[in-house]
């Protein structure tokens, strides 16, 4: 009986070992730094597009029609 509950425990210290050494590895943290990046990219793309989008669209229309009183 001693022997079973020896092997029980040292099966259990071993799964725990594993499942700590998971959870202290940095490859999840390190992931969620580069998707809050993205995200943060994402976001000010969107604003760019948003404050500026008008500019730049009178912007080519302006060249378009220059180029046209050319050809």
């Amino acid at each position: 009986m001693t022997v079973l509950f020896m092997q029980a425990y040292a099966s259990v210290r071993g799964l725990s070992g594993k499942v700590l050494g998971r959870t202290h590895s940095e490859r999840g943290a390190s992931m969620v730094e580069y998707a809050l990046l993205v995200g943060l990219i994402a976001i000010a793309a969107i604003a760019a597009v948003t404050f500026l989008g008008g500019q730049i669209s009178n912007l080519f229309n302006n060249a378009g029609n220059n180029l046209n009183g050319v050809g």
